[in-house]
């Protein structure tokens, strides 16, 4: 029998090398964040994989994609900031109107 762990693990792509977006192959929903379903609920994959691999997230804070990837699981690539940092980020970021 698998685990929840064994389960979300196999869900992420991360690449030959490992050092660049460990993408999330799974559910991803409408805002763009890949989605797992634990103990019965949804939640962000990116904010679990920081969470199994960091630690917790201070209270308060947001996960920023550095990479601007939303399917990024890569906890390099998460830095937990304010709300209002991560809307400067979004607002400054060149490709912030893309959808493709």
């Amino acid at each position: 029998m698998t685990t929840p762990w064994d389960r979300f693990w196999a869900k992420i792509d991360v690449g030959v090398s490992g050092l660049a977006c460990w993408e999330w192959t799974a559910y991803v929903g409408p805002g763009g964040y890949g989605r797992f379903k634990l103990d019965g609920r949804m939640t962000a994959a990116h904010r679990l994989a920081y969470e199994l691999l960091v630690g917790p997230i201070p209270k308060g804070l947001h996960l920023d994609h550095l990479c601007r990837n939303r399917v990024c699981v890569n906890p390099d690539h998460l830095e937990p900031v304010t709300p209002a940092v991560n809307s400067q980020r979004i607002e400054s970021h060149p490709n912030r109107l893309k959808t493709h």
